[in-house]
């Protein structure tokens, strides 16, 4: 995230009194973990959590920060093979309708959603499908992200992003992006 784009939201968290967060140790090298980019589940986190997602593609998923913050245990398919992670939020009608239009029927690939839980309880809508695995994010820091975040994965690198249900092409893109 570029300066410029990220000035805006400083300017917001020094108004609330809060001080940016602090750098962060990078990610456990894969040899540290015995081979494994995932490692464990980090025993600290952020105050904040902000992130451009178009910047993932491309990348390991293990190497970003957030993604590290999925509870455990990952999903062998974010290591090899083809896998989706959606991150949504329980009272967000969009993560749903992303879920009931794409990932209700059948799944192209194991798929995991990740509950983003910065939401109130009581506007929470039924999880609509039987067919993805789910996991959470730590409560606590303020999750700075727009949901859905819908992610393509192949053997462990983002191949494909989509965060618009009604942008059928989009969300095709993505689907497709990790095809073999």
């Amino acid at each position: 995230m570029t300066f410029a784009r990220c000035a805006p939201l400083l300017v917001l968290i020094g108004l609330l009194g809060c001080e940016p967060p602090a750098a962060t140790p990078q990610p456990a090298t894969e040899a540290a973990n015995g081979g494994d980019p995932w490692g464990a589940m980090p025993t600290t986190v952020e105050p904040f959590y902000f992130t451009e997602f178009e910047e993932w593609v491309g990348k390991p998923l293990a190497g970003e920060e957030l993604a590290r913050l999925i509870s455990r245990p990952v999903p062998d398919s974010f290591r090899n093979g083809r896998a989706f992670v959606m991150f949504y939020r329980s009272d967000c009608e969009h993560c749903h309708q992303m879920l009931e239009t794409w990932f209700t029927e059948s799944v192209p690939a194991a798929t995991v959603a990740v509950e983003v839980p910065d939401t109130e309880p009581d506007a929470a809508l039924p999880f609509p499908s039987t067919l993805v695995e789910r996991r959470a994010f730590p409560k606590g820091p303020q999750y700075v992200i727009s949901t859905p975040a819908l992610f393509a994965i192949k053997d462990g690198v983002v191949t494909g992003f989509a965060d618009d249900p009604e942008d059928v092409e989009a969300v095709e893109a993505c689907l497709k992006s990790n095809a073999s």
